[in-house]
């Protein structure tokens, strides 16, 4: 009798599972990445984060064909280590770009700055280049099953997009890059169990220690190191200074903070010949910048005086309002103002629900919340959207103002595009106001003019 053939080894299956974790990490860590700049720096450095996506994943492609010919014999260990660096490298590249003493505002005429620049692009493209070296790998290897891997890559993106955006209400950013940090190695046991790979490719020792480090790493660590130059960095100077709250979500990081030894005093457009001075203050910021004050009330109009003598109390004195709309509640200053001029009903919009809550809930004996919510309306919606959307009509649509001095004169805001200002909006807040209504808008003094002549 003849012998009869071996039979042949089952086909390699696909790692498509892996793919998709990998996929959801790397499209997860972009938008973690543009929380972490804009607290870190200023909002416009999140677009960086697409030019660093983009690099990673362009970088994958000519790597990978520059190097098929040895990889793809070894396509297991290379595909499990690659996801293991995607893990180490989006912790420990984060961290190592943190200790950059990287200034933005010294760009212009510090030529290191643009070397930091360089250092931090580097650190912070290598995660998606082994995030897209695997995905790379894969279909070079699984050719014939490229619909069923891209369907799994497509699948895990999407997921990774909005998951992200409900574990920011969760977890704090620096929480969150620990969990991502993690995902690498939690990908690489997937494909070593679907490919039925050798189970050293997942326990040789060093591989392990590098995977857990996530988990070791203090706190402290992973905590996003503003720029000396944001709000929040020069008030936490002031003796006796102290954070009170922090909350964060996808609209931002809020910090509420006090500080008893030098108090706060915040009132843009003051006059120089007021009597009165604000009461006591807490200071609420967004993503450490923008300070907006939360004012003590007790009850007594005594202690708002100070705010008929600020710049937004103009309108009040043309046409005493019935109905004020204010948009943009921040810390309530503007509402405290409607109440100290007598306005009958007082609608507030407010963007972010944290802020929202610190004011009504966390702290609303401080802020009088309690004396306040027979008055006044607080819908949590956006201002030009709220607007839009409302059959009523104002005496007065007070825009209050909503960002920081320092950054508005910088030009900042120069990159950020803000709908409140457009030709539409500006429409359509007059198109809500009753007959003699005012539109009332506060913007800071800049020289050269810019603001005021846009408006």
């Amino acid at each position: 009798m003849r012998d009869r053939p071996a039979p042949a080894p089952p086909p390699t299956p696909a790692p498509v599972y892996a793919i998709a974790l990998i996929s959801a990490s790397a499209l997860a860590y972009e938008v973690l990445l543009m929380r972490l700049f804009s607290i870190v720096q200023w909002h416009h450095f999140a677009y960086m984060v697409i030019s660093l996506a983009l690099l990673g994943y362009g970088a994958s492609g000519a790597l990978l064909t520059l190097t098929r010919g040895r990889l793809l014999p070894h396509f297991g260990p290379a595909f499990v280590l690659a996801a293991v660096l995607f893990g180490i490298t989006s912790l420990g590249g984060f961290l190592l770009a943190q200790q950059l003493p990287f200034n933005t505002l010294e760009i212009l005429w510090d030529r290191r700055q643009w070397l930091y620049l360089l250092a931090c692009y580097l650190l912070l493209f290598l995660p998606f280049l082994c995030a897209a070296s695997c995905i790379c790998l894969a279909f070079q290897r699984f050719g014939g099953e490229i619909g069923r891997l891209y369907s799994f890559d497509l699948l895990g993106a999407g997921v990774g997009s909005l998951g992200i955006i409900l574990l920011l209400f969760l977890l704090v950013p620096a929480e969150l890059l620990r969990l991502l940090a993690l995902a690498g190695p939690v990908a690489g046991m997937l494909a070593v169990l679907q490919m039925g790979l050798p189970g050293r490719l997942f326990g040789h020792p060093g591989l392990r220690s590098l995977g857990a480090l996530g988990v070791a790493l203090p706190a402290a660590w992973l905590q996003p190191r503003l720029s000396d130059y944001k709000e929040l960095s020069q008030l936490l100077r002031i003796p006796g200074t102290r954070v009170l709250a922090e909350r964060s979500s996808p609209l931002g990081l809020v910090t509420l903070i006090e500080s008893p030894q030098v108090p706060l005093r915040q009132a843009p457009g003051l006059s120089l010949g007021s009597p009165a001075f604000p009461p006591e203050q807490l200071g609420i910021l967004g993503d450490g910048d923008a300070l907006t004050p939360l004012d003590r009330y007790d009850g007594r109009r005594e202690g708002l005086v100070y705010l008929d003598w600020l710049t937004s109390a103009l309108p009040y004195h043309l046409s005493p309002p019935g109905r004020v709309l204010v948009l943009g509640a921040g810390g309530g200053s503007g509402v405290l103002q409607a109440v100290y001029h007598g306005a009958e009903q007082i609608d507030a919009v407010e963007l972010n629900p944290q802020v929202a809550q610190l004011v009504t809930r966390d702290y609303a004996e401080f802020s009088g919340w309690d004396l306040l919510q027979d008055r006044v309306n607080l819908h949590i919606a956006e201002a030009r959207g709220f607007v839009a959307a409302s059959p009523e009509r104002w005496d007065l649509i007070q825009v209050a103002l909503l960002d920081a001095a320092g950054a508005a004169s910088a030009g900042v805001y120069a990159l950020s595009e803000s709908y409140l200002y457009t030709l539409e909006a500006l429409q359509e807040y007059l198109a809500h106001l009753a007959p003699d209504g005012w539109l009332a808008i506060t913007r800071w003094v800049q020289l050269p003019p810019r603001d005021g002549v846009k408006l």
